[in-house]
């Protein structure tokens, strides 16, 4: 299973950015639910990156058991 990094960066105009690497599938956006909650919960734009529309089949069921 590949790490799991989740990546915030703060701008010097305050906005904050969150890139996910090593999450495949919609699981992105659940992991990162209480950091958005916690960061204010505003939502300016969103961009899915290519491994947000992965299968996550054999994998998603290996994290359930791990």
């Amino acid at each position: 299973m590949a790490e799991e990094i989740i990546d915030v960066t703060i701008g010097p105009d305050g906005k904050v950015g969150i890139h996910v690497n090593g999450i495949s599938g919609m699981d992105c956006l659940s992991a990162t639910e209480d950091l958005l909650r916690l960061l204010g919960g505003e939502i300016e734009s969103q961009e899915l990156t290519s491994e947000a529309f992965q299968d996550v089949g054999q994998e998603q069921q290996d994290r359930q058991w791990h």
